[in-house]
């Protein structure tokens, strides 16, 4: 995979990430009372397809993300300090970073318990899907705070771009743009705050599903 390509694969997961979240908004108040809480299990049932699916866009970046956070690292020093500031690269880079160093923690549990299974055992299918459920469960802030920090990697690669020296093929800079195009975090606009895991029983749907009441 050529380092475009990279890009282009990073910017249509945080595209699929923001239809996995656009796809909760519309269905979680209908799940809920008009007070905010949930009618039956299908919010539950629900909510844990959303953390499946984000979790599924997250993972592939809990061994490929540092390949792409390292070379954004190391040319930030010599992007324009303004567009630096105001795009807030900095910080966003190191939330990434904090995003694969939680996600990896999760993964490891769930491995764990994935190693210890007994093939064979009546338990063992079911104790496998409730692992699963609390991975996800457990990944989703990490998951989250990924899809919407990730979009900082393509505006800094092409921000980059006159750094390389001669310009590149007109072919590769409409795929650039494209991308960033795709990026829900382009412009000047902070990254939104994501919210940590909490228990699924009688919580409160925000555009998130991560408040309770």
């Amino acid at each position: 995979m050529t380092v475009e390509d990279a890009y282009e694969r990073l910017a249509a997961s945080v595209e699929a990430g923001e239809k996995v979240l656009a796809d909760w908004d519309a269905v979680s108040d209908s799940l809920c009372d008009a007070d905010g809480w949930a009618l039956d299990d299908r919010y539950d049932l629900r909510k844990q397809q959303r953390d499946a699916d984000m979790w599924t866009l997250f993972a592939p970046y809990l061994t490929e993300g540092a390949a792409l956070i390292v070379p954004a690292e190391d040319v930030l020093p010599d992007l324009d300090p303004k567009q630096r500031l105001e795009q807030r690269w900095d910080q966003r880079l190191r939330t990434l970073r904090e995003a694969l160093d939680g996600g990896r923690h999760v993964r490891d549990e769930w491995l764990a318990v994935e190693n210890a299974l007994v093939p064979g055992h009546p338990r063992t299918g079911e104790v496998r899907a409730e692992a699963l459920v609390e991975r996800n469960a457990e990944g989703w802030h990490y998951s989250l705070t990924w899809a919407e920090n990730a979009g900082a990697l393509v505006e800094i690669a092409r921000a980059a771009e006159p750094l390389a020296g001669p310009t590149p093929p007109a072919s590769q800079t409409l795929r650039a743009e494209a991308a960033l195009a795709r990026s829900p975090q382009a412009g000047l606009s902070p990254p939104t705050p994501a919210p940590s895991p909490v228990p699924t029983t009688g919580s409160v749907p925000d555009r998130r599903g991560g408040q309770v009441r």
